[in-house]
């Protein structure tokens, strides 16, 4: 199984990823706006109850949140941020950029047409509203706004990276070979506007994987560089070894995942395929698929390998029930049927 991750990376999370942490506070400008950068929730936490009036210290904590993925928290405390200084298109565009990651487009448009309203040179805004129209299939009007950016600021790395998914959706259903090509440009010239930017690297990374070449493992390297913890990342480089047969670098990369997250289930799902498909292990092979099915219990194809590698193992009893498991959480699945029927 390969995971597309696609669309809607919404480009706050890497916010001073790269840099050192510091062991207190200090002020830092984005946008123009001066917030607290800080690695301590307890501080920010305690400075806000002394002065619960200040919109920066809650947009300070709401990228706090935001760069460990906590996304609710992060949305509630922007839109405190907001409420405190509605007029801050800085805190709009953040607050509304975070609606969008939780598929409230209604209220992210509704924001984003204020910000337009008051600053209709705010680019951000431009694309924020090029990502809506992008999720609700309406390509035309996503470019249309994309452009309004880019007359704006032709530097936008986040409007070339969502215009690229635009193009790879528009081969995806036309077939295209343009299209194909257009992507990948524009992704490229996310990277040339802003090095760091992860998600573009992930799907140059992808989209050569998929055509077989192996300039693909160098975007991944590069991705994982930029996020050495992106399970994503690590996932995509297994799955690059693991087509081409290197089943060595293959589990490194999902052993790499436990590490990180020890309840991804598919780093032990692709384990257990590994020893099962091509080194024939079935012992091993249990074990991983179990631990698939540890981590989730929904994991049909798990259930379905599971019971493959009892049959191989010679326990036809245990390879039944574990079809059946497969079976009853997905009734359409018609591999797990026929692996039934032929032990029947």
């Amino acid at each position: 199984m390969r995971y597309y991750f696609l669309f809607l990376i919404i480009g706050l999370t890497s916010l001073w990823s790269c840099e050192t942490k510091p062991s207190q506070f200090e002020l830092v400008e984005i946008d123009s706006v001066q917030v607290v950068k800080v690695d301590s929730l307890e501080l920010l936490t305690n400075k806000i109850k002394s002065n619960t009036n200040d919109g920066n210290l809650w947009a300070s904590r709401a990228l706090y949140f935001l760069r460990r993925g906590n996304v609710n928290d992060a949305l509630i405390d922007m839109r405190s941020a907001v409420r405190l200084d509605s007029i801050n298109t800085t805190y709009r565009n953040y607050y509304a950029d975070l609606l969008v990651s939780t598929l409230d487009l209604d209220a992210a448009m509704t924001n984003y047409e204020y910000i337009l309203s008051v600053d209709s040179s705010n680019a951000k805004a431009y694309v924020g509203m090029g990502r809506i129209y992008a999720l609700i299939d309406n390509p035309g009007l996503a470019t249309g706004y994309l452009n309004k950016a880019y007359e704006i600021d032709p530097h936008l790395s986040e409007a070339y990276f969502l215009e690229g998914l635009i193009y790879r959706s528009d081969y995806y259903v036309t077939g295209r070979e343009e299209s194909w090509q257009r992507a990948l440009s524009s992704f490229q010239t996310a990277v040339e506007q802003n090095p760091k930017y992860y998600s573009a690297y992930i799907e140059m990374g992808v989209m050569n994987d998929e055509e077989g070449k192996d300039i693909a493992l160098d975007y991944y390297n590069t991705a994982i560089d930029i996020a050495p913890n992106s399970t994503e990342a690590w996932y995509n480089k297994g799955m690059f070894f693991q087509t081409r047969q290197k089943l060595e670098e293959a589990k490194l990369s999902y052993r790499k995942i436990v590490d990180i997250d020890s309840t991804f289930s598919d780093s032990y799902y692709n384990q257990g395929y590994i020893h099962l498909v091509y080194e024939k292990q079935y012992d091993s092979a249990i074990f991983f698929f179990n631990k698939a099915i540890e981590m989730d219990s929904l994991h049909f194809y798990a259930y379905n390998n599971l019971g493959l590698a009892f049959e191989y193992n010679g326990d036809l009893t245990a390879a039944k029930n574990a079809y059946r498991k497969s079976i009853e959480i997905n009734p359409d699945f018609k591999l797990a049927k026929k692996n039934l029927h032929l032990l029947n």
